[in-house]
């Protein structure tokens, strides 16, 4: 259940996290944002697990896994992407890839 509701809401999810010119945003704040985020458009914060931190720049992306917090065994990948830079703030886009994780 949790793969169809969020191929249809994640892709348009639009995150303001800080960041400081090029100094990479850490590999827990995008996490916990992504799961806020993508919690907001499927009502259930999931279990985001990124490898690491993401460059500050335009056009860096990250693939990221989601999980159910409820106990399925089942991981979707995620492209998290920095759509744009403005004043120090990173404008973030979580989109769903199309098959399973693993």
């Amino acid at each position: 259940m949790l793969r169809a509701r969020v191929l249809l809401a994640v892709p348009v999810a639009l995150v303001l996290l800080a960041g400081c010119g090029s100094a990479p945003m850490p590999e827990k704040a995008v996490e916990k944002k992504a799961s806020v985020e993508v919690g907001k458009q499927i009502g259930l914060d999931p279990i985001v697990d990124c490898p690491g931190d993401l460059r500050s720049h335009e056009g860096a992306t990250m693939q990221c896994t989601l999980k159910d917090p409820n106990g399925s065994d089942e991981t979707f990948s995620m492209t998290v992407s920095v759509v744009s830079l403005e004043n120090g703030v990173a404008h973030l886009d979580f989109a769903l890839d199309d098959e399973p994780a693993g």
